[in-house]
């Protein structure tokens, strides 16, 4: 028997709510849509706080001179080249491909596979997301800030970086692009993945990638930690504990939808409608009429129910399986919400061997390795591009 080609990818991403940098190490076994993932370690670092703050100001079309972009985007290639040297220190990874024996990744997670120590292929980074425009009147457009060069001087390995460009210039929106990733990582365990980031965003998964359904389906923790920064002046609401000590209110509700629906879409949505400007306007709709542990659990209970409704209309029809993901899962009062608000099971991805963390940085390791292989990361039914071949721009090799 032929043995598979072995691949180690290290897959990055900092995400809409700019909490932080993810990192996953992951082991790529086989090619093409028929390889399998499985997570070595995953290690998650927090963004300095000079250099959050610059992102949220171009994240906030804030007027910028050049070089704070130039400046912003070395500094996160820094910061990637950090963490992807802790996560290799926890493991028994090598860069020079030098094994140092038979180990267990060891991280800020906890992982599942022992594999031997080999050499790190490449690395795959997301990069920030300061600017999504997918329905400018001059062509969709996104605009991940990044710089690999860090990476591939420290580490001595190639990068692959800016994977929404071939999608948006085939006339897609560009995103979600996970998952074709979702299909390869939860396919056979899990039916719907429910992403609870800074976007909620949901993969129904199928036995074809052609026939797999994807949406964007508004805001969660943008939404959560900006009401929560605004009642409490803390960063989030801690496992929901706010949000577990208030009441549902229709009120509420129905301000928190109308402000949704002032500024939501059809297709791929992000800060630039979720901004911290909308936030105060719906903050100042409330003028204090409720209770903050209302409005936080109104909120919740808003999240819960849009999985129901983000069309997928046969999603009900039969037992589902549904896996939630991102750092929304770690919210016990919402997981709890989704729980009672919903007839089919509800698991985590822990469950299945992926920490909700790791979700985003995983999946971009194995876009990184689809695109090495050739094959197209983004799906025209879910961003609308028209062929939109094969993602990537690749440094160092």
């Amino acid at each position: 028997m032929t043995e598979q080609r072995t691949r180690v990818v290290a897959g990055c991403m900092t995400g809409t709510s700019l909490d932080g940098l993810d990192v996953a190490l992951v082991k790529i076994t086989g090619t093409g849509l028929e390889m399998k993932a499985g997570l070595l370690g995953h290690h998650a670092l927090p963004l300095p706080d000079g250099l959050r703050s610059t992102l949220m100001s171009l994240a906030s079309g804030e007027a910028n001179e050049p070089i704070v972009y130039m400046r912003a985007a070395r500094a996160l290639g820094e910061l990637h080249a950090d963490g992807i040297e802790q996560l290799i220190a926890y493991s028994s990874l090598s860069l020079e491909g030098e094994g140092r024996g038979e180990g267990e990744a060891q991280s800020t997670q906890s992982t599942n596979d022992k594999h031997n120590a080999r050499k790190l292929d490449f690395v795959t980074a997301h990069g920030q997301t300061i600017w999504h425009a997918p329905r400018d009147d001059q062509g969709p457009k996104s605009w991940q800030l990044f710089d690999p060069w860090p990476i591939v001087k420290r580490l001595n390995v190639p990068v692959c970086y800016d994977l929404r460009q071939a999608d948006l210039i085939a006339g897609g929106q560009g995103a979600p692009l996970t998952p074709i990733a979702d299909w390869v990582m939860y396919r056979g365990k899990g039916d719907f993945i429910c992403n609870l980031g800074g976007i909620m965003n949901s993969t129904r998964l199928f036995d074809k990638p052609a026939h797999i359904r994807a949406s964007d389906d508004g805001p969660c923790n943008l939404l959560l930690d900006g009401l929560c920064q605004r009642f409490y002046e803390e960063a989030f609401d801690r496992d929901g504990l706010h949000a577990s000590e208030g009441t549902y209110n229709a009120q509420a509700s129905k301000l928190i939808g109308d402000a949704i629906h002032d500024v939501d879409r059809h297709g791929s949505k992000g800060r630039e409608q979720f901004s911290d400007q909308w936030l105060n306007d719906l903050n100042a709709r409330f003028a204090n009429r409720f209770k903050p542990e209302d409005i936080l659990r109104t909120v919740l209970w808003r999240i819960s129910h849009s999985i129901e409704t983000d069309g997928t209309d046969d999603l009900r029809r039969r037992k589902n399986r549904i896996v939630l993901a991102g750092g929304g899962a770690r919210n016990k009062t919402l997981v709890q919400e989704i729980v009672e608000s919903d007839a089919e099971t509800v698991i985590l991805s822990d469950d299945l061997g992926i920490p909700c963390e790791a979700r985003e940085a995983m999946a971009f390791a194995v876009l990184g390795a689809l695109s090495q292989d050739g094959i197209p990361i983004s799906l025209p039914q879910v961003t609308g591009a028209t062929d939109p071949g094969v993602s990537g721009v690749w440094a160092g090799v």
